[in-house]
């Protein structure tokens, strides 16, 4: 006669052995999609910049710069390049932004601190107009979206169109919205990242570019 408890016990080694196999397999499995979809975004150049990034990295908001995230008082010179004009407007030529101080803001629809920021984009604007140059530049939003809130807002700066994020990217972007201040020779001397008020940006145009507002100079 079989001894059924001693057959059973030397199957019960076999059991747990091939869950073992199993749970490594599955396991395996699921590195190797993690592996080829961060491959795949890596390729792709990644998704759209995070909107308010800069509430997630802490020492970030405030003052990053190009190449260095941490050095707000390290310069660089504002890359020479040909952006496409928004909503079917004239292309717009960096270059022919030397000669003043310049805002340069990154923005998009999706993005609700950039929502929440283009107001106090324009008040400035409209106050310091003749004496810094505003631009806005909308990043991988659909042209629709963001035709309809610069007319609701009645945007008067000019604006241009980075729909594939590229000269985002290639300024050291890393959250949205992200704004640039630039001098009269081109050269970018601080970089925020994160929503501004008004009486921010003002501050940051006395400090950082001389420009005087209401008579006063910092």
């Amino acid at each position: 006669m079989v001894d059924e408890s001693s057959h059973t016990a030397h199957r019960a080694p076999s059991t747990g052995s091939g869950r073992r196999t199993l749970l490594l397999g599955v396991a395996l499995v699921v590195l190797v999609l993690i592996g080829t979809g961060v491959a795949t975004r890596l390729r792709d150049g990644g998704a759209r910049p995070v909107a308010g990034s800069s509430e997630a990295a802490p020492g970030v908001a405030g003052g990053a710069t190009l190449a260095e995230r941490g050095d707000p008082e390290k310069r660089f010179r504002l890359p020479d390049r040909k952006l496409q004009g928004f909503d079917g407007g004239p292309d717009v030529v960096l270059s022919d932004l030397k000669g003043a101080p310049a805002v340069v803001n990154f923005w998009a629809t999706w993005c609700a601190p950039c929502v929440k920021e283009m107001p106090a984009l324009q008040q400035v604007a409209a106050e310091v107009e003749g004496k810094v140059a505003f631009l806005g530049v909308n990043v991988q939003d659909a042209p629709v979206n963001a035709t309809s809130f610069a007319d609701q807002l009645d945007i008067s700066y000019a604006l241009a169109t980075d729909s594939r994020g590229a000269f985002w990217k290639e300024v050291g972007g890393f959250g949205m919205p992200t704004t640039l201040l630039v001098d009269r020779r081109g050269m970018v001397v601080y970089r925020h990242t994160g929503a501004l008020e008004a009486e921010e940006l003002r501050e940051l145009l006395r400090r950082r570019l001389g420009v005087r507002i209401g008579g006063r100079r910092q």
